[in-house]
């Protein structure tokens, strides 16, 4: 996947997407992806494109 240069949590505020419908989409409780972000640089890669596949998703379902 390429190299992101803005942070998930950019990304998602960006999207004009709420922290529920992201940790919904990638099958997470939102506690958990609120503490993902939290310390977003601890990351591991999985994590990081589970997230970002989720915004992915939401985002073309946006344009349907």
């Amino acid at each position: 996947m390429a190299v992101q240069t803005q942070s998930l949590n950019q990304l998602i505020k960006s999207n004009k997407l709420n922290y529920f419908q992201v940790a919904h989409q990638a099958g997470i409780n939102r506690t958990t992806l609120w503490g993902w972000l939290k310390f977003e640089g601890d990351m591991t890669t999985d994590q990081r494109n589970k997230i970002f596949i989720a915004i992915k998703e939401l985002n073309n379902g946006k344009r349907k």
